[in-house]
């Protein structure tokens, strides 16, 4: 097998797991929003601003993550079908 189909496949297996990492991640933190920021008292700190914008930002951080997630598929599998080309054609 050649270097470089070796090389890519790696780098697909790593935007793979990159992409389980960040669906994981997405959920753990609409988990902890839901539980802490949509109950009632979590409404109420934020009404009041004792929450200190806590909220917002775990809000913030999920479309971030969540933006990267189609990326590091699309890249994952591109260079895992890459690298198996290559292995098959040398």
């Amino acid at each position: 097998m050649s270097k470089l189909g070796l090389f890519s496949m790696i780098l697909g297996v790593i935007g793979l797991i990159s992409f389980l990492v960040t669906v994981l991640l997405v959920g753990y933190i609409d988990e902890r929003i839901q539980n802490e920021c949509d109950s009632d008292i979590g409404t109420i700190g934020q009404l009041t601003g004792l929450d200190e914008g806590e909220c917002e930002n775990g809000r913030k951080l999920s479309d971030s993550v969540s933006s990267i997630q189609l990326p590091s598929l699309l890249l994952g599998t591109f260079f895992l079908v890459g690298g198996i080309f290559i292995k098959i054609k040398s």
